[in-house]
């Protein structure tokens, strides 16, 4: 039997190479490249200061802070709202009291939303690694079958939306690609350090 080891502080990996299918043969890199996207965002972020981290390209656009705190807070929606994976701490961690965004709910509100209490490096650390170690388990845990499962969601307009869990990684994986690049390119033109890709 195939089984994933990932971590959030190490990039490994333990399996019985005999066991091991075509897909989870293709999947792996990509896998592994997430974790060292991680890895190497986080080593970026961990330095800043609140100053450092509230760099942004106009004053309309999300700060640095904004756009991390809007990555983890993400990979919790997903995983935990739509998917129904982790427990109620990392699922309720991007919870805010209030909001500084005009006619946003405050049950759709996350850390981004609340400009009034920027987050610090450690709190989106904290936030990263938290939400990997419920990506990690899940991952460790779902077979290829799994990764076809399909859960639906209802939008606030009626919407009915129905996605697979495999759709879900994806997605998440390119939206943490897309906000890492923007952050890179925030810090790059602010003369801070961005990831060494």
């Amino acid at each position: 039997m195939l089984e994933f080891v990932w971590s959030t502080h190490v990039l490994a990996r333990s399996y019985d190479a005999r066991a091991m299918s075509d897909a989870t043969r293709i999947l792996e890199p990509f896998v592994e490249g997430w974790l060292g996207y991680q890895r190497l965002l986080l080593d970026a972020l961990r330095p800043l200061t609140v100053e450092q981290l509230s760099s942004r390209t106009a004053p309309f656009q999300w700060a640095v802070w904004q756009l991390a705190a809007h990555m983890a807070g993400t990979r919790a929606y997903w995983f935990h709202d739509v998917l129904g994976e982790g427990d109620e701490v990392v699922g309720h961690m991007f919870a805010v009291e209030s909001t500084t965004v005009p006619d946003l709910p405050l049950e759709d509100a996350g850390w981004e939303d609340d400009e009034n209490h920027p987050r610090t490096a450690g709190e989106l650390t904290e936030g990263f690694e938290r939400t990997w170690a419920m990506i990690d388990e899940c991952l460790r845990r779902w077979r290829v079958e799994d990764l076809e499962m399909q859960f639906s969601r209802t939008r606030r307009n009626g919407e009915v939306q129905t996605f697979t869990r495999a759709w879900v990684v994806w997605h998440l994986l390119e939206h943490d690609l897309h906000h890492g690049g923007e952050i890179s390119q925030i810090l790059g033109t602010n003369g801070l350090t961005a990831p060494d890709l």
